[in-house]
């Protein structure tokens, strides 16, 4: 779904049908683009019907998830099911899902995205999260993916995040991980987008 929102003195618009981040006019990379320097063969050897029918899950998924969130509706999916029996087990809330970012350097918009998830926990303090369908969870990816999440939402919104999670559901497999804070890695992946070429 197309969106444009204001976010800290710039326009962020998303084009769904191209998947494409437009700054103040300016097309930028996704931040799962900026990931390719370092994850470009992700998926290699993955078949393109494969890939396909993965990402329709992990589509369906992710609405699922948005739609329970913000409006409380529920589809019957074991995913989501296995979501709530998360949120419930490690005392996590949901407070926003599909959060728009920008993601700069140096007071430069590099890239954008939407984050799948701001959590809240008992003590009050703010995370984010990530929620993944894929046969395994790559923890390596989430946590560069995670730490540029942390970083731009912080940049766009002024909070900080005191932990990162990874979510891991497909059909009744449900997992919660705990994903290291670290700064460096958004410096190391900024770093290559740069000098890429």
């Amino acid at each position: 779904m197309d969106f444009s929102v204001e976010i800290k003195g710039h326009t962020l618009e998303y084009l769904d049908d191209v998947h494409q981040y437009i700054v103040d006019g300016i097309e930028v990379p996704s931040i799962t683009q900026l990931l390719k320097v370092r994850f470009a063969n992700k998926y290699e050897g993955v078949g393109a019907g494969v890939l396909r029918r993965a990402a329709e899950k992990g589509t369906a998924t992710h609405d699922a998830i948005e739609a329970y969130c913000k409006a409380g509706i529920e589809d019957g999916s074991p995913e989501l099911r296995n979501f709530k029996f998360l949120m419930r087990m490690y005392d996590l809330f949901p407070l926003k899902s599909e959060v728009p970012v920008i993601l700069f350097d140096d007071d430069e918009p590099i890239a954008a995205g939407r984050l799948d998830l701001v959590l809240e926990n008992l003590e009050g303090n703010l995370g984010g999260a990530d929620i993944k369908r894929t046969a395994v969870l790559d923890k390596e990816y989430l946590a560069y993916q995670l730490n540029l999440y942390r970083r731009a939402y912080r940049q766009s919104y002024d909070e900080d995040w005191t932990f990162l999670r990874g979510i891991h559901l497909r059909e009744d497999k449900r997992k919660l991980v705990e994903i290291p804070l670290n700064e460096d890695l958004c410096d190391e992946i900024i770093t290559e987008w740069r000098n890429r070429e």
